[in-house]
């Protein structure tokens, strides 16, 4: 099992999508976070004592690249055919999985600890290079550590999940885009109100509800992970027997 995770790390760590996607994350977080969210922020925001948590949730939304990275660590192996040797140099294709399914799990909650501390860091330089201050600021660091990590490993998975059970690589990158948008918006006008028990509507709102009581049609944060992660369970175990039980080719 050992040498199987050490597998899939390398395969993470030895391509170049990886550090490329990496790098345009953290360039894109600097940039939103110091310029647009830093630079140019409100007075109101200024005078918010909660920005910092705002920073924060506002950069996870980049959460979508990690599950492109997690995309491509599966979809590689099928473009190129090199599926085949991962499966025969293991004497278990649920070794193989689960190697996968951690690789990717320790990678997004790395990148999500990264996001969360270097965009309210890049927020208030560029608060400071502008000559302003900020008030003091209240961080519930607990509320927000779960809630991000949450977010952040839950994208990882779901972008994992669809890569096995689609296995081509346009296919799963045009649902991880299409599904949390385009799909369901249209779906959210005919469930209207119950719209927010859809998966990604749900996840979203891990980070974008408070923890106090919500307004009617939303979602506590604890309620709205509960109920992704139950998609996240559903979704693998039917990935996991196709896994098991599908030709590699």
């Amino acid at each position: 099992m050992i040498a199987a995770i050490k597998a899939e790390f390398r395969k993470l760590f030895t391509v170049r999508s990886t550090y490329i996607v990496t790098g345009l994350v953290l360039a894109l977080v600097v940039f939103i976070a110091g310029y647009i969210e830093g630079w140019n922020l409100s007075a109101a925001s200024l005078k918010d004592p909660s920005q910092f948590t705002s920073d924060v949730f506002g950069a996870l939304n980049l959460s979508l690249f990690g599950a492109i990275i997690a995309i491509l660590l599966v979809t590689h192996e099928y473009r190129y055919n090199t599926i085949m040797y991962t499966l025969t140099v293991s004497n278990s294709r649920n070794k193989v999985l689960l190697a996968k399914i951690l690789a990717v799990s320790a990678y997004a909650i790395c990148l999500t600890v990264v996001i969360s501390v270097l965009s309210p860091l890049a927020s208030s330089v560029g608060v400071h290079l502008h000559g302003h201050t900020l008030v003091p600021q209240t961080l519930h660091f607990w509320d927000v550590a779960w809630r991000s990590l949450f977010y952040g490993w839950a994208y990882g998975l779901a972008g994992l999940l669809l890569a096995v059970l689609i296995r081509a690589q346009v296919g799963a990158i045009a649902v991880l885009f299409l599904l949390p948008g385009l799909v369901e918006s249209l779906l959210g006008q005919l469930l209207k109100s119950n719209s927010v028990y859809l998966p990604f509507s749900s996840l979203g709102q891990v980070i974008n509800s408070t923890s106090g009581p919500t307004p009617n049609g939303h979602l506590a944060p604890g309620t709205a992970a509960c109920i992704f992660l139950a998609y996240l369970v559903v979704g693998w175990i039917v990935a996991w027997v196709l896994f098991l039980k599908r030709d590699a080719n």
